[in-house]
């Protein structure tokens, strides 16, 4: 009778345990999948984005002038050359 008592508290304690492992690994594994989810809408944003400014730089290569095709680049979509500095003036604005 005795012994029937330790192994009930010892097979209650195990099966609490690994409910608590099932559950542990379920919530983990659906934290995975949405991020899994987030990531790829990202990547999808990140795509429309890369396809539009491809459709941009499209429409100013069709400029034709080259020094036109700077002064868009600088001003509309603010790139510069390599190793050029840059100044802001704070105090106009």
């Amino acid at each position: 009778m005795n012994l029937r008592k330790i192994f009930s508290s010892q097979f209650l304690v195990i099966s609490m345990f690994l409910i608590f492992m099932v559950f542990s690994l379920a919530s983990g594994f659906v934290f995975q999948i949405t991020k899994v989810k987030q990531y790829r809408s990202e990547i999808v944003n990140l795509n429309k984005q890369i396809d539009n400014t491809k459709e941009e730089i499209e429409n100013l290569k069709k400029i034709g002038n080259t020094q036109d095709l700077e002064t868009d680049a600088r001003n509309r979509l603010n790139m510069v050359k390599p190793d050029e500095i840059i100044y802001v003036d704070i105090q106009r604005r």
